[in-house]
């Protein structure tokens, strides 16, 4: 299949320790994932968004690899800080790993900034249910930091909602490359029913939301955002809606990402919180 995971390695680009856990990334219906094209009719510019501004998301943190390297040089997924010692992310994006092979990086939206944070993972839950009833269904997983973060959380949704837009963010490919600065976009919403017809029988829309421009592409997040937040939009009341999971390519028309549904798995978090306490 020609499915993207939104899940990223830097090869070549100092990547040495914890590469096996990483490397799933490129297997199973991850296989042959090709290049973001960048010759459609639109500017693929996460795609089409902007630098994240210091503070604006606070939550939304690195998953990497321990070892050598900046920050930047071993990450390969997103997550958002739900509790002071609480990562959430995608189940996709450590399925194969062990606490020991994982790190978070708060603290900056720059990854090469000196403020970086580096944390050690001492525990680790990936969904029970991931790839049930069919793949890519709840792909969420719960990280256990060795150490609080002094890092605003955000709240989960907890109601299955429809939205005009949402917004999501991560290091992922812009198209252009990858950035140091996380990046930042505003995404429309999309139906279930526009969703189920986007990808026939692979949508689990009980785990699953979609978001992206049907008609003109060009907004999206892209390989090496996943796990990361999909959001409500600003405001006092901003919550976690999702999580960055899948997508045929980056930013294409009739293509929109595909985010795990938070508000359909939160009561399944809180348990697993509960039991960590």
């Amino acid at each position: 299949m020609d499915r993207k995971r939104k899940h990223l390695i830097r090869l070549g680009a100092g990547v040495a320790a914890g590469l096996g856990a990483a490397a799933i990334a490129w297997t199973g219906i991850a296989a042959n994932a090709e290049p973001v094209d960048t010759k459609g009719d639109f500017e693929a510019q996460i795609i089409g968004g902007g630098d994240v501004a210091e503070g604006q998301y606070p939550w939304l943190v690195g998953l990497g690899s321990p070892g050598e390297g900046t920050a930047y040089e071993r990450q390969f997924c997103g997550g958002t800080v739900i509790a002071e010692d609480v990562v959430l992310t995608a189940a996709h994006c450590v399925e194969e790993s062990a606490a020991a092979d994982l790190v978070v990086f708060s603290g900056a939206i720059d990854l090469e900034s000196e403020d970086v944070v580096e944390t050690a993972v001492a525990d680790l839950h990936v969904a029970e249910d991931y790839n049930d009833p069919i793949a890519m269904a709840n792909d969420w997983a719960l990280l256990k930091l060795a150490e609080p973060v002094d890092v605003e959380p955000i709240a989960l949704g907890t109601e299955v909602e429809e939205f005009d837009a949402l917004e999501t963010a991560g290091w992922g490919d812009t198209g252009e490359g990858f950035p140091t600065t996380a990046q930042w976009v505003e995404v429309p919403f999309v139906s279930d029913a526009d969703c189920e017809a986007a990808y026939p029988d692979e949508v689990d829309a009980a785990s699953m939301l979609c978001a992206g421009d049907l008609e003109n592409g060009g907004v999206d997040s892209c390989q090496g955002d996943s796990g990361g937040p999909i959001m409500s939009p600003a405001g006092e009341d901003q919550v976690l809606v999702g999580i960055v999971s899948w997508g045929y390519g980056c930013a294409e028309a009739g293509n929109p990402g595909v985010y795990g549904e938070v508000a359909e798995f939160d009561e399944t978090i809180e348990a697993v919180l509960a039991g960590w306490e």
